[in-house]
């Protein structure tokens, strides 16, 4: 009995989130939806701050994001979702890449992240980037650590990258977890990304 109620309490927990261009994903009903103006200024610090490092990419749009507060106040997960109309490379594409064009996927994306940390906080190690199936889709999943200076000042945060690419309707979720509480937070984040759907 108490199995049973474990289970239908774990599956009440979540809810899932229709996003567009057929994307799925189940997030905890505690995490907090942003608003659009939330968005917008995360947009609008991202682009100031890519500007000033000449990495401009105008081809991106921020759709989806949710924080989940700990019980100090402070962010504990950061979840978003980033589409790339603009983008050419199939599901085709993705399951042929080889370990080469893998390897070059993770230098640019490591190249990035980097400057993009700048002056937010900093790398603390970057773990590289693999190729798996998730749902039966092929994905790529960058794995590395950060310092945060915004969100939680002074935080490590475990963060992944998870680069899908399906043509104009290609996709990045983004997920890290406050380290210092990765024992209750990274098999929730673990199980948000087994979740993903498209």
């Amino acid at each position: 009995m108490l199995s049973m109620t474990s289970s239908v309490l774990a599956e009440n927990s979540f809810i899932q989130i229709q996003l567009p261009h057929g994307v799925t994903v189940e997030l905890p009903r505690n995490w907090v939806v942003l608003s659009e103006n939330q968005r917008v200024t995360i947009e609008a610090f991202t682009q100031a701050k890519s500007e000033k490092f000449g990495v401009v990419d105008p081809s991106n749009d921020l759709t989806f994001a949710a924080n989940y507060y700990a019980d100090d106040g402070k962010t504990a997960v950061i979840f978003n979702v980033r589409y790339y109309p603009a983008q050419t490379v199939t599901q085709t594409d993705a399951i042929a890449a080889s370990t080469d064009e893998i390897k070059e996927l993770d230098d640019a994306l490591h190249k990035g992240i980097s400057q993009s940390l700048r002056e937010i906080g900093s790398l603390l190690a970057w773990n590289g980037t693999t190729k798996k199936l998730i749902n039966g889709k092929t994905v790529f999943i960058s794995d590395y650590r950060r310092m945060s200076a915004l969100s939680t000042p002074g935080a490590a945060f475990h963060s992944r990258l998870i680069r899908i690419f399906n043509g104009n309707k290609s996709f990045t979720v983004t997920i890290s977890y406050r380290e210092d509480l990765q024992l209750l937070l990274e098999p929730i984040c673990d199980r948000v990304i087994g979740t993903i759907g498209f």
